[in-house]
């Protein structure tokens, strides 16, 4: 969790960070690699209605409906990521990624 942000969780995939405001119950994502005028690039606040992110599972779901028939499945990223291999990318700094969570 980001401090002083208790309702907000976030998890890394290989080309994002995804970011949860529970409290809200919407998420965005801050794109890695991804910049327009020096500030990181942000997807706009989308609702969800159930996250399934086990901590010791390699994949995390999205549902965004309450059927279950849209949802969105994601890798997580760790350090010897099979999903990305060699194709890395950056990570963002605590500070860039709050400032992209607020705009």
């Amino acid at each position: 969790m980001i401090a002083g942000r208790e309702t907000t969780e976030t998890i890394e995939s290989c080309h994002s960070t995804w970011v949860f405001d529970v409290h809200r119950m919407r998420f965005r994502r801050v794109l890695r690699d991804t910049e327009v005028a020096g500030q990181p690039v942000a997807t706009g606040w989308r609702p969800y209605v159930r996250l399934e992110a086990p901590a010791d599972a390699e994949t995390f779901t999205v549902y965004l409906n309450d059927a279950g028939s849209r949802l969105l499945t994601s890798w997580r990223h760790g350090a010897h990521c099979t999903q990305c291999a060699e194709h890395r990318t950056s990570e963002l700094s605590l500070e860039r990624l709050q400032r992209a969570i607020r705009s």
